[in-house]
């Protein structure tokens, strides 16, 4: 069961900070560094502030967060309640609603999966942040698979105007309810304990707030609870790029794969019709291919053995194990923007763009209920809840 939550809102006060799409920012692993330095300079009181990515700023941070608490930037709601956060889009022009709750859920909850692994350093570093700033400034991420009575519940319209509403930078608009009725709350408190969720997005949080020294027991974290078969995110590919490639690259890939030429505009389509493994891959001086393996079932027998058959399914697995290593590239970066990434690489002029296809949702529930974490950065999960929209403070309720 997941043991969750209602909670009293740590948000700001907008007659005092102004347009909440200016205090909050988009979740900070989508944020490059231009639009970083956008954000940072919206508000004074930009949630980037205390988000302080940088360790030499988080006793910055950490006095921010005390000074917009004494003087009313950010306020505490009175009332604890349970919030129904709504992301309305477009997505290739059809309009798309993504809706969930948000909710304080307890931390060593065994029905809250984790489906990649997290870096250490990258824990500590959080860990060390929420001791300087004691807030849940952005909530985990995760998603569920159907439950109608709680389908039903959110399905209700609510009488009372939203207590957050804003359009963001990317036109995807922003609705927040405060769910506080009795008979409400009970209702939802029951239905999400009948759930089990994966994490989409937020790893790090959800291990930095389970190793925060002196929590007590029973300690909960702010966590977006979204139903993935209805008003669900897209799942979507973390390509790979490589700063560094030899120079008989394509020769060492034909031993494994067929290499198509496609016009380099084309390759993530021409990559999204294959139905057997296939990458795609960028080289500069706008070339690129289209590889199809020439014998998918030798390439994954080159995986961990002790893996299940939904890990070897993985092309991240394939790629990290059976790929780079032919090719002798190194550790790549992530970039989920397949036309950027390529950008970066031709303006750099060396390395290359692995393309891969999008993981699909029942696959991430395999190796999540497995207990095996994928290769990192194997789904990118959009759209993402916002940062400092609807926030949590440790000392919350």
């Amino acid at each position: 069961m997941v043991d969750a939550a209602p909670f009293r809102a740590l948000r700001y006060d907008p007659a005092v900070a102004g347009d909440p799409a200016t205090t909050s920012a988009p979740a900070y692993d989508e944020l490059e560094r231009f639009t970083y330095a956008r954000h940072l300079q919206a508000s004074p009181y930009t949630v980037l502030e205390l988000l302080a990515p940088r360790e030499e700023s988080f006793s910055a941070a950490g006095a921010a967060y005390d000074r917009w608490r004494r003087t009313g930037v950010l306020m505490t709601d009175e009332r604890p309640a349970y919030y129904r956060y709504e992301e309305h889009e477009l997505r290739h022009g059809v309009p798309a609603l993504q809706r969930g709750l948000l909710a304080g859920v307890r931390i060593a909850d065994p029905d809250v999966l984790a489906h990649e692994r997290v870096d250490p350093v990258r824990v500590a570093q959080r860990v060390r942040r929420l001791a300087a700033v004691p807030a849940d400034l952005a909530p985990v991420f995760a998603v569920h698979v159907g439950s109608s009575a709680l389908r039903d519940l959110l399905a209700e319209p609510i009488a009372s105007p939203p207590v957050i509403a804003c359009s963001d930078e990317a036109g995807i608009d922003h609705r927040v309810w405060a769910v506080r009725e009795p008979d409400d709350v009970a209702a939802i408190t029951a239905t999400l304990a009948g759930l089990r969720v994966v994490i989409a997005d937020g790893h790090h949080r959800w291990a930095a707030a389970a190793a925060r020294a002196g929590r007590p027991p029973g300690d909960r974290t702010l966590v977006y609870l979204v139903d993935a078969s209805l008003h669900g995110p897209q799942v979507l590919p973390v390509h790979r790029l490589l700063q560094h490639l030899p120079a008989d690259t394509e020769d060492r890939l034909a031993a494994d794969f067929e290499l198509l030429p496609v016009a380099p505009p084309m390759v993530v389509t021409a990559l999204a019709q294959q139905t057997e493994l296939a990458f795609g891959l960028r080289l500069p001086g706008q070339r690129a291919f289209v590889l199809v393996a020439r014998d998918q079932a030798d390439l994954r027998a080159r995986l961990p053995a002790e893996r299940s058959a939904a890990w070897r399914s993985l092309d991240t697995a394939v790629l990290a194990h059976a790929v780079l290593p032919v090719v002798g590239a190194g550790d790549p970066a992530f970039r989920s923007d397949a036309s950027e990434a390529a950008q970066e690489m031709e303006v750099a002029g060396t390395g290359g763009l692995f393309l891969l296809r999008p993981v699909s949702a029942t696959t991430v529930y395999a190796c999540a209920a497995a207990g095996e974490p994928m290769p990192p950065k194997t789904t990118w999960f959009r759209p993402k809840p916002r940062a400092g929209l609807i926030m949590r403070s440790l000392d919350s309720l």
